[in-house]
């Protein structure tokens, strides 16, 4: 049977022979270890018995290999490596043969997923997904559809492999997808009974459901999921997009859409540069201050925090509000202007930041209204949000650490010296700046420094020679500042000390 180019008959062969071999590498090891023993023992070490380096650790090598399996070279190694490949080889093998038979039946399945390393796809759970969603439909929150039945429907889901769920979602009404969100999502009262609280998904179960979706399904289905369920951030409540143009920093921000970055994840597989970050346009810079403290003090840390997955979506590792952690997974598009410029934060050559943000505006549950100066009160601006980019906007300092580390940061006493001291003890440490009529009212300038910035965040990247401390401006290392001790004392406030790992 030929599918996607492949002869399945003759893949299933090829993995009968490479079995057949492997059950026989044990054998073959211990017979060519015996006879170069042997020949060893009677030239007495006279001469090498081989020059080989492939057959020189076989010299002696009885006992581990006959009693243990312990085969530290070949033949022996064979064991486990052929074993392991021709097993693969009949599980694809069977998974494209799933597959096949799936889209024989009028299933569209992405082709990305045609070759995974998947058990094969079983049409009865797909089913079984679909007859237990459509049991949902006229059911309303904690009236009569109880948690149960969502659990039900979030196992059907979480038990799918990627072919299976892009077959579900190939044929499940987008209503259906809807309503299932729509009564998941209520978690509170439903009206009816007064102490009516257990209803709908936990916030955390519901978000890892959303994100154990994207990241198995294959890209011509996710707008089928971004229809259905909050996985894609909204950025038409950020000031950048009500005003055209970042308020702090007067830069044009036109025709604002989703596009593809062009960037890889990393400029340096599995390492993150802190120092080339920029914030973007989105007025987050409270978040990104401790994002890009953390990536400076641990690298390793963050970079470790964030994935690309087989069908090209992104996790991000992320702790919920009440501080349990989670992987985020999003789509790989991000905010960009009309000269496809990405709006959001970004790294010198590399994207991971527009990941950490994307995910942070998905999970973050801490806001309460708040505007720029002169949008106090405007309910286009001051207002509560959530799941979207305009949330993550004009925040306190300390609400930030908890999503990126897991833990609260700690206000720092003792001033300059105490900033300087939690930051030599390899913490991150981030400060805020006061606001213009805060300033003002103590008698001093709020443009006293052209890279001074009030109502911002900005992070700690060391001291110079001087003593004087060097702030990093997540705006990017253009705009970083130093300052003296009477500086810093005048003109920041709010030190907090993270703590990572």
């Amino acid at each position: 049977m030929e599918f996607a180019g492949f002869d399945t008959d003759k893949i299933a062969t090829l993995a009968g022979d490479l079995q057949k071999a492997s059950e026989g590498a044990g054998g073959l090891h211990r017979r060519t270890a015996a006879l170069l023993t042997r020949a060893d023992e009677l030239l007495d070490g006279s001469t090498p018995v081989t020059t080989s380096s492939l057959l020189q650790p076989l010299v002696g090598d009885l006992m581990g290999g006959i009693f243990f399996g312990n085969y530290r070279c070949l033949p022996g190694t064979l064991v486990r490596e052929l074993d392991g490949t021709q097993a693969s080889m009949k599980r694809r093998n069977a998974q494209l043969t799933g597959v096949k038979a799936l889209v024989d039946g009028g299933y569209h399945i992405d082709p990305s997923l045609y070759f995974d390393d998947e058990t094969a796809p079983d049409q009865k759970k797909i089913n079984a997904a679909m007859s237990d969603l459509a049991k949902l439909n006229g059911k309303d929150a904690g009236d009569t559809a109880g948690r149960s039945d969502l659990e039900r429907i979030k196992g059907d889901l979480d038990g799918l492999t990627p072919a299976e769920l892009d077959a579900f979602l190939d044929k499940v009404p987008a209503g259906d997808l809807a309503h299932f969100n729509t009564v998941a999502a209520h978690t509170g009262s439903s009206g009816i009974w007064p102490f009516d609280h257990d209803n709908g998904l936990p916030a955390g179960e519901y978000r890892d459901l959303t994100s154990s979706l994207l990241a198995k399904a294959g890209p011509t289905h996710w707008p089928k999921i971004e229809a259905a369920f909050p996985v894609q951030p909204g950025f038409d409540t950020t000031d950048a997009w009500l005003e055209g143009q970042n308020s702090q920093r007067g830069e044009g921000v036109p025709d604002m859409h989703y596009g593809m970055p062009t960037d890889p994840l990393f400029k340096n597989p599995g390492t993150v540069d802190a120092s080339g970050v920029s914030q973007g346009q989105i007025a987050d810079c409270w978040y990104m201050a401790s994002l890009e403290a953390t990536a400076q003090a641990d690298p390793k840390f963050i970079a470790d925090g964030i994935k690309r997955n087989p069908n090209g979506t992104v996790n991000v590792r992320i702790w919920d509000k009440s501080g349990k952690m989670h992987w985020v997974t999003v789509t790989p598009d991000i905010p960009m202007d009309g000269n496809d410029v990405p709006v959001s934060a970004y790294g010198t050559g590399e994207s991971w930041p527009a990941y950490y943000e994307k995910a942070f505006a998905l999970m973050y549950a801490g806001d309460k209204g708040g505007a720029p100066d002169g949008h106090e009160d405007d309910p286009l601006y001051d207002r509560t949000e959530q799941g979207d980019y305009g949330a993550t906007e004009w925040d306190e300092t300390d609400k930030a650490p908890p999503y990126v580390t897991g833990d609260k940061s700690k206000s720092i006493d003792g001033g300059f010296d105490g900033v300087k001291k939690a930051y030599q003890s390899s913490h991150p440490v981030i400060v805020a700046t006061p606001s213009d009529a805060d300033l003002k009212s103590k008698g001093l300038d709020p443009h006293w420094n052209d890279k001074y910035v009030t109502r911002h965040v900005f992070y700690v990247k060391g001291f110079d020679g001087d003593g004087n401390m060097i702030l990093g401006n997540p705006w990017g290392p253009d705009r970083d500042i130093t300052v003296t001790p009477q500086q810093y004392h005048d003109y920041f406030t709010a030190p907090q000390r993270l703590s990572v790992g």
